[in-house]
């Protein structure tokens, strides 16, 4: 009698298990059928203009980079080029063996500093920008610590440097960072203003009738591509060269040269040297007045 019971017993048990199981099984096949169900439902709604799954690009977040990552590298920049000029007028080996290591010492400086941060995941862009700026200041270690010194001046020094082959990654790293950060400032224009469009090709022959039509975000990112595809690794930044673009364009040099494109207007500039830094600031009240801009202090530093 006892072995019968506690076989009914263990065949409960088994068949509630069992029960379980398969209640668990169901709901579970229901839920994710569900879930893919309204996936199917809605997915049409993330090809709409401004939508976007990952990436949010807040003010907070274009500022935040600006003083974890960008001006910590414009510092090493600024840095860079000025000891690159003492090089070039170096005309002691020990003065020089200093110099190399004063940007040696300035790259992994930066570098330590900037690898600290932490950058939101919710701005992919800064996040690869971030990414690239290490890289560069990497390579500009490298670059430094793999020319040999022996008996060649500062001039020697300074030429062997900003035309080796790692100095030319690291620079194209940098500008790169610089268009992505462009790239991310036109993105928050965009999701604020919905008249900013969130992403542009520039083609070669843009006119100057077409560049006029842009709003200052989009000049900004173009530039920055621009500066990309000609490897300007400059002082200055972007919004200095649309300044310098838009003031030929509206004094009538423009005109006067037979300038046609933008592409013409920027070779001309940069063949000349013409643009300076803070050239932005300079026409900021002239052109700039009623411009989108997010609260990044270059656009409102002097």
């Amino acid at each position: 009698m006892q072995k019968k019971s506690y076989r009914f017993e263990l065949l409960f048990m088994l068949g509630f298990l069992f029960t379980l199981v398969a209640a668990f099984g169901t709901f579970f096949l229901g839920f994710k059928m569900g879930i893919t169900q309204a996936e199917a439902k809605y997915a049409h709604l993330t090809n709409l203009p401004g939508f976007e799954t990952t990436a949010s690009y807040e003010q907070q977040d274009l500022v935040a980079y600006y003083y974890v990552v960008f001006q910590p590298y414009e510092q090493f920049k600024h840095e860079y080029f000025g000891l690159v000029d003492q090089l070039r007028s170096s005309d002691s080996r020990v003065k020089s063996i200093g110099i190399m290591k004063d940007i040696r010492n300035a790259s992994r400086k930066q570098y330590e500093q900037i690898q600290a941060q932490t950058i939101t995941v919710s701005s992919p862009l800064l996040q690869d920008a971030q990414s690239d700026v290490l890289k560069s200041l990497k390579l500009f270690d490298e670059s430094t610590s793999r020319i040999e010194i022996g008996s060649k001046n500062g001039a020697q020094l300074a030429k062997l440097l900003t035309e080796d082959e790692f100095t030319n990654n690291a620079e194209q790293y940098g500008l790169k960072a610089q268009q992505k950060y462009y790239t991310s400032m036109m993105k928050w224009a965009a999701k604020s203003n919905k008249s900013i469009p969130s992403d542009v090709v520039f083609k070669e022959n843009t006119s100057i009738k077409e560049w006029a039509a842009y709003p200052l975000a989009v000049k900004n990112k173009i530039v920055s591509d621009l500066m990309v595809s000609s490897n300007l690794y400059v002082s200055y930044l972007p919004q200095d060269m649309t300044a310098k673009i838009d003031q030929m364009i509206d004094s009538g040099k423009a005109g006067s040269m037979k300038l046609n494109s933008v592409n013409s207007i920027v070779n001309v500039l940069m063949d000349t040297e013409a643009v300076q830094g803070k050239e932005f600031l300079k026409w900021k009240s002239a052109y700039y007045a009623t411009e989108f801009l997010p609260e990044v202090p270059f656009f409102s530093e002097q």
